[in-house]
């Protein structure tokens, strides 16, 4: 009896480099017309939370502009620029960040994505 593998087209993945956190294509979905996010470090956990923040949470103020990042978009990927962010995750994950690999998935209730330290590829 055959097993059937799972691809990667449709697996979210989330790329730690030095000092960027990108996100692959499937993740895409989650930043329609968002070009800022929150970021949040559960360091118990080891993970990280990921929260788009749309233009009307910007016109209301929602948010203090010290705890939002800019996210970048290409047709294939999501980038979030942040060094000290990296920093602190290579801090969690034992070692420097360069391209390390995680799988991501995606809380609805709390409309974020969450990548998962402890589940490295």
């Amino acid at each position: 009896m055959y097993v059937w593998m799972q691809g990667n087209s449709f697996t979210r993945i989330a790329t730690i480099y030095n000092g960027n956190i990108t996100l692959n294509t499937p993740c895409l979905r989650y930043f329609v017309d968002a070009k800022w996010c929150l970021i949040g470090i559960d360091r118990t956990e080891k993970k990280i939370a990921i929260k788009a923040v749309t233009n009307e949470d910007l016109n209301k103020n929602k948010f203090m502009p010290e705890v939002l990042n800019k996210v970048s978009l290409g047709k294939s990927y999501a980038r979030i620029s942040n060094k000290n962010i990296v920093l602190e995750i290579s801090k969690i994950v034992g070692k420097k960040c360069n391209g390390e690999k995680f799988i991501v998935s995606f809380d609805e209730k709390e409309n974020q994505i969450i990548i998962d330290l402890n589940n490295g590829i």
